[in-house]
């Protein structure tokens, strides 16, 4: 409880720029500007027209769109990626809570399965929790997010802070979306990716093993040689790079953990990042 109370999300300025009280920066004017923005003074001292940018309200609503498919059951050790998606779900929402934001959600697998409105109080943040951790994905299909995405622009009626939570194993190109890029231009997007450590290494020995897919069924028989090992790390930290200077280029804040680290100093450090 002291460690969920510690600031997370509260007291929140946003990296958006947009309409508020709190200054920014100055910027040249431009045609189109809004002229009630012009800064009159600094226009004065400098001989050229600008306007002042301003931080986005703080009265601001927390969002967490995550990844329920089959896959999230995948475990190797103590815990399987659900199972950390539900303690990170519950850090944010109570530190959320704390602060006395509101704090919605919305769940999915090839579909959205939770939508949860934003709300205030105890009892709501139960319910929230006992939704997330009581489903269980019925069909064997892969993971599809552009469906709630579409469904999280139409819920956006203000600017939020959203954590998209997931371990990102789609093959949808998110990035090229509209409604992606619509999500971050005007929203707070801070992408949280789950792993496991077997997904980034195969296990020492000799021999075969069988895999099977938990979202589509279909199973594979691989050698445990060590060609097939340096070639699965290459893959993975391929995919890995690509996904991340994806979230460099569009200029989010995200966090990767591991179902073996310390999610709380992983979070608590994400966040200490950006208040500095």
């Amino acid at each position: 409880k002291k460690q969920i109370r510690n600031p997370l999300v509260g007291n929140h300025v946003s990296l958006l720029k947009g309409h508020g009280y709190d200054f920014w920066d100055h910027k040249r004017y431009q045609h189109g500007d809004d002229t009630r923005k012009i800064d009159w003074n600094a226009t004065a001292r400098m001989g050229y027209t600008l306007i002042k940018n301003t931080h986005e309200e703080k009265d601001i609503d927390i969002f967490i769109a995550a990844d329920l498919s089959n896959s999230m059951n995948f475990v190797t050790g103590a815990h399987s990626k659900k199972e950390l998606l539900l303690y990170i779900t519950a850090v944010l929402a109570y530190s959320a809570l704390s602060d006395h934001m509101r704090i919605g959600f919305l769940g999915f697998t090839d579909e959205v399965v939770i939508e949860i409105a934003p709300k205030k109080g105890r009892a709501h943040l139960w319910t929230l929790l006992n939704q997330v951790w009581d489903f269980k994905p019925r069909r064997h299909k892969a993971t599809r997010v552009l469906p709630a995405l579409e469904k999280l622009r139409q819920r956006l009626s203000r600017m939020s802070i959203v954590f998209l939570i997931s371990d990102f194993f789609f093959e949808e190109n998110m990035f090229e979306d509209i409604t992606f890029k619509q999500i971050v231009s005007k929203n707070d997007l801070i992408p949280v990716i789950l792993r496991d450590p077997f997904e980034t290494n195969l296990p020492q020995g000799h021999g075969y093993l069988r895999f099977r897919d938990l979202e589509t069924g279909k199973e594979q028989c691989v050698r445990l040689s060590a060609r097939n090992r340096t070639t699965y790390v290459e893959h993975m930290r391929k995919r890995q790079r690509d996904l991340l200077s994806e979230f460099y280029r569009y200029g989010l804040d995200f966090q990767v953990i591991q179902t073996d680290e310390p999610f709380y100093e992983l979070l608590f450090s994400l966040f200490l990042m950006r208040r500095r």
